[in-house]
């Protein structure tokens, strides 16, 4: 029996219609997935993304998979927060070789390649994801995680337009309970218990050549997280920005202003609205850069990990304080 199963919601609504061109039905958000992301046609400027990352009190660890159509993309990033020790890997395969995407997000994929492996099995209620990378500065690195899906924890799922011709969908999911480890060489990270999350970002769409966009997202004990975005859908009139509050969803019509100190790449985040939903200040403690090449396409991205601080307001006004909530930013700048 084949472990890679793909259930069908019965609600599913097609994001594009026979000619890829995308549903209206389709545009907006929700707070589960509903939507197919089968996109025929656009051979070449087609984009499928899924990236992973899991927070511990101790150390980070970040996964992504990417299928370009022309190429794909495999990337380990991991990080002990207390020696501050970072060790990163990455694979490329032509015509998207050995990556298996799906087209909704609650569905297995894998990433194969002789130095790395990535596999996500989906599984009622939770995820198995495991990875193995012959090397990864100099040392083998085994993950096995199990990540949990709370039936009561929403999500941000969004299908926005991209200019004329171009759309973007989207499911974060914040706040996934984990447990497992990590074995990196001879040493072992395990997951502490009630204090380790998994963060899932699924991206599909037709993206322009020329993208650009900064994220930022958290989660904490007590079901408190956020996901925040900017210089991605400002013009569709549609935003990702979210809070959760015990697994409930909180959506930011908002924009959420993400701004950085100049000439110093550690230096604080501001993010703020103007309804004084949230007001934090994210104070990294590394930043990882990463910039896969294929000729004169790129996507050079940064990833910050960190400690966000500050005050959210809940759903009914009241003061909800954020205390060295762990999680991370990113800044991309690509041409694909």
């Amino acid at each position: 029996m084949n472990s890679f199963t793909h259930p069908q919601p019965q609600t599913a609504t097609p994001l594009c219609d026979a000619q890829g061109r995308l549903n209206p039905q389709a545009i907006g958000w929700s707070p589960r997935p509903l939507v197919d992301c089968a996109i025929p046609g656009h051979f070449g400027r087609r984009k499928r993304w899924n990236h992973w990352c899991i927070t511990t009190p101790h150390w980070m660890l970040s996964l992504t998979q990417a299928n370009l159509d022309y190429l794909s993309y495999g990337a380990a990033y991991f990080l002990d927060l207390e020696s501050g020790q970072a060790l990163a890997h990455s694979q490329l395969s032509l015509l998207a070789r050995g990556c298996r995407l799906p087209d909704q997000a609650r569905q297995s994929h894998e990433f194969n390649h002789p130095r790395l492996q990535l596999r996500c099995v989906e599984h009622p209620g939770r995820v198995r994801l495991t990875l193995d990378a012959a090397t990864i500065g100099g040392q083998p690195l085994q993950v096995a995680l199990d990540i949990q899906r709370p039936a009561h924890l929403d999500s941000v799922n969004l299908v926005a337009p991209l200019g004329q011709h171009g759309f973007h969908a989207t499911c974060r999911q914040l706040g996934l309970p984990a447990t497992g480890g990590v074995q990196l060489g001879s040493r072992h990270y395990a997951c502490p218990a009630g204090q380790s999350f998994a963060a899932m970002d699924f991206g599909r769409g037709v993206w322009p050549l020329h993208s650009h966009w900064t994220r930022a997202a958290f989660a904490t004990a007590g079901g408190i997280a956020g996901n925040f975005g900017s210089g991605w859908t400002d013009y569709s009139g549609l935003s990702e920005n979210a809070l959760w509050f015990g697994g409930e969803l909180l959506h930011l019509d908002c924009a959420v202003h993400i701004e950085q100190s100049p000439h110093n790449p550690l230096a604080p985040w501001r993010l703020s609205t103007l309804d004084e939903r949230l007001e934090l200040t994210f104070t990294p403690r590394q930043r990882h850069h990463a910039c896969p090449r294929l000729g004169p396409l790129y996507a050079d991205t940064q990833q910050w990990f960190g400690h966000f601080n500050g005050v959210l307001r809940g759903p009914r006004g009241e003061r909800v304080p954020v205390d060295a909530a762990l999680g991370w930013l990113g800044a991309t700048h690509a041409r694909w």
